[in-house]
């Protein structure tokens, strides 16, 4: 069987447009065939706007294709001769990423990339990542091969203050004693290490497997701790304790930034023992470390 030269990316935002811009390089250099872009032609009203894609895409050769993710007959067209399918839409666009397995499996899809990019989501049964391992059995049931990718946070994404995280601003809450270790990893990185491995790994080294890759483990403690020695900064940290992190999510269940923080605090914020690493699949991946990212 030969080696995946066709992908399509839908919800090609946050998480998406770094995929597509590794996916071109290799287009450029003759290695990928065609990159599709997946954009919605028609914006259900509660999703009020849709993110503008980035007009740098379709000039290095990517080609975009507006489809009403409601309609399968659209989307399977969409994705005719298209080898490889990754999704990377929010839990609150899932809705859309079940109708493109759908369509996938009837296309002819030999491999979907459905929308993990975070912490491990196997055998969750309750809480905002519940939907993203229901998920799993759904593409079981498909019959559709697919490929999990768990990366940990986003380390160009996730110091900001919407989480609590404004360590340029000097300050900071982390759940628990801030010890615990979490698996960092930036985007440009992921989605150099996924252009890499979905284009030169067999379909067989791909199909039904669980990619669990990091640029960094360190606890908050010690970021901020480098940061501080990097910069000369003062960083405040405020800590909360695990009972304070489950009452306010009990309280709000949409609580993002809680639901995250105890995650991290009780370890969930690893993507694996360091022997269940897929790092080395990609030798001359070398991802940056936190406080390169954050502190270049």
């Amino acid at each position: 069987m030969s080696n995946f030269t066709s992908f399509a990316i839908a919800g090609v935002g946050n998480v998406g447009s770094f995929l597509a811009e590794e996916l071109l390089k290799l287009k450029a250099s003759g290695k990928v065939k065609e990159v599709v872009l997946l954009t919605r032609s028609v914006c259900p009203l509660r999703l009020r706007t849709r993110t503008p894609l980035p007009k740098r895409l379709p000039r290095k050769g990517a080609k975009v294709a507006p489809v009403d993710y409601t309609s399968k007959d659209a989307l399977t067209a969409a994705l005719s001769g298209v080898d490889v399918v990754i999704s990377t839409f929010s839990p609150t666009g899932f809705e859309a990423q079940e109708n493109v397995a759908v369509a996938a499996k009837a296309a002819g899809v030999r491999l979907f990339v459905p929308s993990e990019f975070g912490n491990p989501t196997e055998g969750i049964k309750e809480g905002l990542l519940a939907v993203k391992s229901r998920f799993h059995a759904r593409l079981r049931e498909l019959g559709l091969p697919s490929l999990l990718v768990f990366n940990g946070p986003f380390t160009d994404y996730i110091f900001v203050p919407f989480v609590n995280l404004d360590i340029k601003g000097g300050k900071i809450t982390v759940g628990g004693d801030g010890n615990s270790p979490v698996s960092f990893t930036s985007r440009t990185d992921i989605g150099r290490f996924l252009a890499y491995t979905l284009t030169t790994l067999s379909p067989d080294q791909l199909s039904n497997k669980v990619f669990r890759i990091e640029g960094d483990r360190i606890s908050f403690n010690d970021v901020v701790k480098q940061y501080e020695a990097k910069t000369g900064k003062k960083v405040d940290i405020t800590y909360r304790s695990i009972a304070d992190l489950q009452a306010a999510i009990k309280a709000n269940g949409q609580d993002f930034a809680s639901v995250l923080h105890l995650s991290w605090a009780q370890g969930g914020g690893v993507v694996g023992k360091p022997e269940e690493l897929s790092n080395g699949l990609y030798p001359g991946w070398n991802p940056k470390k936190v406080i390169e990212v954050i502190a270049p």
